[in-house]
């Protein structure tokens, strides 16, 4: 009998490849105009900020880019936030155009909860995106408890901001972990199934990816549930992405060594085409 289900959040709830590439670019085009450069140095600054801060989703990186530190070497975080308005609205619009959660994944949820079954969240997104778009997408109260990593040290642009839009949120639920304490790792996982009173073998792990996800679950003895309609993005927003990423050569190695490991590797549980499949693979697994 499944006890706890562990969710992944990026492209097993919502298409985070899919709201997040057009919404960077949307706001690199408008900070392009403003500072009258080169689009192609202005993303080279940008990826070299990610990987600084080991995040694609770096808060403000506009404002630590090189180009922008040249251009206003004396002006403060809150005035050049100022300067860059136009560019981080034309984020914020995109991000409300297209941050959407794939189909079935509100009756999926409303499914287990009926069920009883206890939901928490695993996710390698730091806590300040991570709880931003749950709360975007009211998904807050379907889990009990959420795990992400730890906060980035930058604060936000304006402090007084930041800290209320923190307060906002329930952090009772939240337990950040570490840098090191990265999927596939097993000990990661089994630390959750512990802290949530949960043995391995009573616990479903739900992920999009089969080298961190479904990896993860099968060493740790949890059921693991292939999210596969996570798995399709478009080969341009996925080139988008990559030129501006956090990887480094050496993550890019990791991630080829982890594939590898990962050849053989068979998901308990497939959910097709919707997060609603779930309530139905797991009442067929028992």
């Amino acid at each position: 009998m499944t006890k706890l289900v562990i969710c992944d959040l990026d492209n097993t709830l919502y298409d985070w490849v899919g709201y997040f590439v057009p919404s960077f670019y949307a706001m690199v085009e408008k900070a392009v105009a403003i500072l009258e450069c080169d689009r192609e140095e202005l993303l080279d600054d940008l990826r070299c900020v990610h990987q600084l801060h080991h995040d694609s989703e770096h808060p403000f990186a506009l404002l630590e880019t090189n180009i922008v530190k040249m251009r206003f070497p004396n002006a403060t975080r809150r005035e050049l936030a100022r300067v860059f308005d136009d560019a981080f609205h034309a984020f914020n619009i995109e991000r409300k155009r297209s941050l959407r959660l794939y189909d079935g994944v509100q009756e999926g949820l409303d499914s287990l909860r009926k069920r009883q079954a206890t939901v928490v969240a695993h996710t390698e997104g730091k806590l300040y995106s991570v709880l931003d778009r749950l709360r975007r997408l009211d998904l807050l109260d379907y889990f009990s408890r959420v795990y992400c990593r730890e906060r980035t040290l930058s604060s936000h642009v304006k402090a007084e901001v930041g800290n209320r839009w923190l307060d906002s949120f329930p952090m009772q639920k939240v337990v950040e972990l570490s840098q090191h304490q990265r999927k596939p790792n097993p000990e990661v996982l089994a630390e959750i199934c512990a802290n949530e009173q949960a043995r391995p073998e009573q616990c479903l792990y739900i992920g999009d990816s089969i080298a961190r996800d479904v990896m993860m679950a099968k060493n740790t003895g949890v059921c693991a549930a292939w999210a596969k309609y996570g798995t399709q993005h478009s080969e341009e927003d996925y080139a988008a992405l990559v030129r501006v990423s956090h990887w480094t050569s050496e993550d890019v190695e990791r991630e080829i060594k982890l594939k590898e490991q990962a050849a053989g590797v068979a998901p308990d549980i497939i959910l097709e085409n919707s997060f609603s499949e779930v309530l139905q693979k797991i009442e067929r697994k028992n």
